[in-house]
């Protein structure tokens, strides 16, 4: 799938946890911040809105600021590293990638190609990586095959 779509996107309140890890790190870092996430679901009786998000703040050679997190319905108060807050409303575009994220890239680099004559990224892109579903326990060994994976990436535009 190629497609760009521009949408306007409300406030989505989230329930996310923000760190600067070494960038080989990150596989184990974000499976431990979506066990935690589904962990302060469960306690506090949150059902998700969503599948689980990445947005990276930065993303250097050797560290990354990256925060993993959820939507979910109404605004929820986070608990020791999870925080509550919000992934911003305004004009998006978003494009699917299918697939392992070892090509991911191909969708980074649609979009772009798309703001190089359509608009200017007003802030970090986040992934929605649709085939986890947070509403059970997260574990690698029962999501599907990464070529049957589908993610979202959507990209603040102006």
């Amino acid at each position: 799938m190629t497609d760009i779509h521009v949408e306007q996107r409300e406030p989505q309140p989230v329930l996310s946890i923000r760190q600067t890890i070494p960038v080989a790190e990150l596989t184990q870092a974000q499976g431990a911040s979506l066990h935690e996430l589904w962990q302060v679901l469960q306690d506090g009786g949150i059902t998700p809105a969503g599948a689980p998000f990445v947005r990276y703040h930065t993303f250097g050679d050797v560290e990354t600021d990256v925060e993993t997190g959820v939507p979910v319905a109404e605004p929820a108060d986070g608990t020791g590293r999870v925080r509550a807050g919000e992934l911003p409303s305004g004009r998006a575009v978003r494009t699917v990638h299918l697939g392992g994220h070892d090509r991911l890239g191909e969708a980074y680099n649609r979009i772009q190609e798309w703001l190089e004559t359509h608009g200017t990224a007003t802030g970090p892109a986040w992934e929605v990586y649709e085939w986890i579903d947070l509403a059970v326990e997260p574990d690698p060994a029962a999501w599907p095959s990464p070529a049957d994976w589908r993610t979202q990436l959507i990209q603040p535009v102006s």
